[in-house]
């Protein structure tokens, strides 16, 4: 059976439905916990389209995910050319980056933009403008996920960012899709952007912890009055 969104919602033009596999985890897949890092930015990756009949393929390949049949990827949103589908909480870390407890698995929320279409590639674009926007980021925070394999083996550390990010490596090619004109989707990501400017250096960003509580019952319900105003808002067990 097909998976029915709890939410629906718009992401600068782009429909989201949410599923997330916090709330619905029937089958006990694991599950990567909450971000304990500041969010550093979004990595965007290329999977292989696949056929369907009366669905998407990014709900589909978050069915997938539920049944077990994705091994241990877990990514935030599967986006086509006609939807995306977020698949976990944006406060919570994910497994897609392959560098264990790196900064991208650990610190970036993960884009998978399913196929070669063009238009889910601007999908993807739209949805990664959002993102950055939503976090009073820049397009320096836009990663491939090759450029984590790369920081992770410790190759091209004296190249820019971006270079990193379409520099070869022997694992893997990913977003192969994209990569080969990385510079033209950092530009159209920027284009879509709206909170900061395209010139503007991506601001920093400062953390205060309100407290320590000696009693979870008080951090939760805390933490309750607190997303209100901040809902990126998590308990850390100190």
């Amino acid at each position: 059976m097909f998976l029915t969104p709890d939410r629906i919602y718009d992401a600068n033009g782009v429909t989201v439905k949410g599923y997330l596999l916090t709330q619905h985890d029937a089958n006990w897949i694991a599950m990567p916990s909450a971000r304990t890092k500041p969010l550093l930015g979004v990595t965007i990756h290329n999977t292989d389209a696949i056929k369907v009949s009366g669905t998407t393929m990014a709900e589909q390949y978050t069915r997938a995910t539920v049944n077990g049949n994705m091994k241990s990827v877990r990514v935030h949103f599967y986006v086509d050319e006609k939807e995306a589908w977020q698949n976990l909480p944006l406060d919570h870390q994910g497994w897609h980056a392959a560098d264990g407890n790196g900064d991208g698995n650990t610190a970036t929320i993960a884009i998978e933009c399913i196929g070669n279409s063009p238009k889910a590639e601007d999908n993807a674009a739209r949805l990664a403008a959002w993102l950055l926007d939503k976090y009073q980021l820049n397009t320096e925070r836009l990663y491939t996920h090759t450029y984590w394999l790369n920081v992770r083996d410790g190759k091209g550390t004296n190249l820019p960012k971006d270079e990193i990010c379409v520099l070869p490596h022997p694992d893997k090619t990913c977003p192969a899709y994209i990569i080969p004109h990385w510079k033209a989707f950092v530009a159209k990501v920027k284009g879509y952007q709206r909170a900061v400017p395209a010139d503007e250096p991506a601001k920093a960003r400062y953390y205060v912890q309100a407290g320590a509580f000696s009693s979870k019952e008080n951090a939760e319900r805390y933490l309750e009055i607190v997303k209100k105003d901040y809902p990126d808002a998590f308990i850390k067990k100190i």
